[in-house]
Order: C-alpha cells, then structure tokens, then sequence
C-alpha cells in the first residue's frame, strides 16, 4: 500500500499561527472600525452645522472664516495660499471648536503652558519618586490617547467643512460610508478620485444624479481635491509626512534618556541635515546651527573649557569654542540672520563688503 505524500498547502498549514493571525487581522479590524467613527464624527459635525449649533462660545464656522452662507465655505479654502494656512486654520477651527464641543479643552495646544528646562527636571523627578508602579505606563496610555484624539480632530475637520458646503440633496450618510452624488462635482475631480467620467455616466442614466460610497480614506481624498487649489493640493501629502515625522520626534524626546537612544537621535538629525544640504535647505540648517549657540548644558560646557586656558594665563589666552572649532574671543563676531539671506546681508554690512 502506498501512504499518500503530505500536500505543500499541508506542510504550510503546520507552520501557521492561528493565534498571531487572529491579532493581526483584529489590528486590521479596528483601523478600518477608526475610519468609520470617523465619518461618524463627519456626521455628528454636520447635523451640529446644521442645526445651528457647531459651535463653542462665540467661535462658529462662519464668525472664523469671516463667512455668512455655507456656500462661501469653498471661496474661502480655496484663496488659502498655502499649506501652513491650510494647517494653521484647521489647527484654529479644532482647538476652538470641536475639541471643547467634545470636552477636550484639555488638549487644545494653544493653551498649553511651555514648561520651562527646570520644570521639565523637577517633574521628572517627581515622577521618579512616585511609588506607582504603573505610573510610566499610564502616562504613555494618556500621550496615546490625546494623540489619538487630537489626530482625529485633525482629519475630520475639513470633511467635515466640506459636506457642510454641498446641498443635502447631494449626499447621503449611511452607517459606514457617505454616498456623494458625482454630478454635482467636477468631471477633473471625479476621474482623479474614483476613476470614472461624468461625461459616460450622464450618457449611460436618465438620472441627473449618481451617487457613489466613500469611507472615510475616500472622502479625505476628495475633501483635498476639492476644497484647495491644485497647486497647494500637491504639496500636502509632502506636509503630512513632515507632520508624521513630527509625532516621531515628540515621542522620542518625550521618553527616558538613554545613550543607545541618543546615538540613534544623532544619526538620525545628521541624515536629516544632509538631506537638508542635498536639497538646499540652507535656511532650515542655518536656524539648527543658531539653535545649538542657545543651548544650555552644551554651552556651559564649551565655556568651561575655554575658562580653564584663560585663569592659567591669566588672561593671555581668550579662545572661544564652537564645536570643534577655536577662534579668536577677540575677533569673534555674532551675526544676525535666521536665513541665509539675512545673514550675507549682516556680514556685509558688519566687514563692509559692496554688493
């Protein structure tokens, strides 16, 4: 009698993990359960808007886009002239509206107190000195969850802004999706985000409308299309990468100090400043070279070690340091200029060179 062979796609069932699948796909579950409370959120927005009462205060959509009808909504995105408007007046409309309509005041940025270096040290080590065990851990469950909300506020804001412009005959919620009526947008903006022509559809349906499903990836997608003009719409995917490097750095700098950590920070800023240099971001690495002259602990040291030569020669001695470099304190000059036009003009005026 001859035993049947082991099939491959039994040999591969053996070495799969039921469990580790289980996990990932639940992952996988509650982004796409985030996006649809998301739109939740999209719709919430809207019934407030709606009824009168997306609101906080005195702070409404039209008293802080200086609007009167929700049709000025779109001229008023669009003459945004830039991404840091863009972000600017997002970062306005969440922190004085949605977030204390949604009892969040707490994590509107704006009225966050800048801690001071000691601050920073003295709630350190009080932290350090609290018997709870679990405290390191709360404290990041409460980062997460404030960025968590805090992004999401984020996202929903101008979806939110731009169902509120459109005609209720042209959108429909339903629990997880939102239907967009395509005729009512433009046929550009239509081939781009789903890939159809107004043109064909008018043609093929007596309808004078056509509806189509956006989850909430979709609808952000044609939020941007729509609410901005195209030049400024290229450049906000490029603003949201530097947006999540930005949620990289403060958690990095927000946890214990370690030398592993502070090796892999430095590399990670000399990638970042050559990357700067390749594409001439001169300005940027200039305010980086000015910042480390402010720098507390790193600048009394430098001090320290030129303070030692100047006391053994009485004087006879007077270099200053800046980093590895020792110049003359005598002929030391410090100019002026965040940017590198500003400081070609400081030192021509300063050793008086004609241009």
């Amino acid at each position: 009698m001859i035993k049947n062979k082991k099939t491959t796609n039994e040999s591969e069932n053996k070495m799969l993990d039921k469990q580790l699948n289980t996990m990932l796909t639940s992952i996988g579950n509650n982004t796409i359960q985030n996006e649809v409370t998301s739109m939740g959120i999209v719709q919430r927005n809207n019934e407030l808007f709606q009824g009168g009462n997306f609101k906080y205060n005195n702070d409404s959509i039209y008293s802080m886009l200086g609007i009167k009808a929700p049709n000025q909504i779109l001229t008023e995105t669009r003459g945004f002239d830039s991404v840091d408007r863009i972000n600017s007046e997002r970062k306005r409309l969440v922190d004085r509206i949605i977030l204390p309509l949604a009892n969040f005041k707490n994590l509107v940025e704006s009225e966050k107190e800048k801690a001071t270096k000691l601050d920073k040290k003295k709630t350190k080590e009080a932290n350090k000195s609290k018997p709870e065990p679990d405290h390191t851990i709360k404290k990041s469950n409460d980062r997460i969850i404030a960025n968590a909300i805090r992004t999401t506020a984020n996202r929903v804001m101008y979806p939110s802004l731009f169902i509120m412009t459109l005609d209720k005959s042209n959108y429909k919620f339903d629990k997880k999706v939102v239907s967009i009526n395509l005729f009512c947008l433009k046929n550009e903006i239509v081939k781009s985000i789903f890939g159809l022509d107004n043109d064909n559809l008018k043609k093929a349906t007596d309808s004078k409308v056509y509806f189509v499903d956006c989850n909430f990836s979709l609808l952000e997608k044609l939020t941007q299309k729509y609410m901005f003009n195209i030049s400024i719409d290229r450049s906000i995917t490029a603003t949201e990468q530097s947006e999540d490097l930005e949620a990289i750095t403060d958690e990095a700098t927000s946890g214990e100090y370690t030398t592993e950590k502070a090796d892999k920070m430095m590399k990670s800023i000399c990638s970042q400043l050559t990357y700067l240099d390749d594409h001439n971001g001169l300005d940027a690495i200039l305010k980086v070279e000015n910042h480390i002259r402010t720098l507390t602990n790193y600048g009394v040291t430098l001090e320290e070690i030129v303070e030692t030569a100047r006391k053994q020669s009485k004087g006879g001695v007077v270099k200053d340091l800046y980093g590895s470099w020792v110049v003359e304190n005598a002929t030391s000059v410090e100019l002026k200029g965040n940017t590198i036009e500003d400081l070609t003009k400081s030192f021509n005026k300063q050793f008086k060179i004609a241009v």
